[in-house]
């Protein structure tokens, strides 16, 4: 069986070394010193267009703080989705759970 290593990258940088160091895929975010965010669409364009056979799977989290999500942050999420999924994005990232932490399967398998 083939593996892929899939690379965090916080910045057009990080995903330009990873691309040059023989990555196919990475999971494209901001703000790594908060765990994570949704990377800038202007991040994701230029990402796909300097690498475009690079593999950019786009994580989708609005803020820090955890992953327990209002129904306004998950309208939010659903947004973002749709914008990267529209900007070239191979894919997503994305994970919610409960405020007991386990994971919050309802929200997760919500589709607009």
């Amino acid at each position: 069986m083939r593996r892929m290593v899939e690379i965090c990258c916080g910045s057009y940088y990080d995903a330009k070394q990873a691309a040059l160091g023989g990555a196919e895929r990475i999971e494209l975010n901001s703000a790594l010193q908060l765990g994570g965010l949704t990377p800038t669409t202007a991040t994701l364009k230029l990402v796909k267009r300097e690498y475009p056979d690079l593999k950019v799977i786009a994580m989708v989290r609005p803020r820090g703080a955890g992953f327990c999500y209002s129904e306004e942050d998950f309208q939010e999420m659903e947004a973002q989705c749709r914008e990267l999924m529209a900007n070239g994005a191979d894919g997503i990232a994305f994970g919610c759970l409960k405020p007991d932490g386990t994971l919050d399967v309802e929200q997760n398998q919500k589709t607009d």
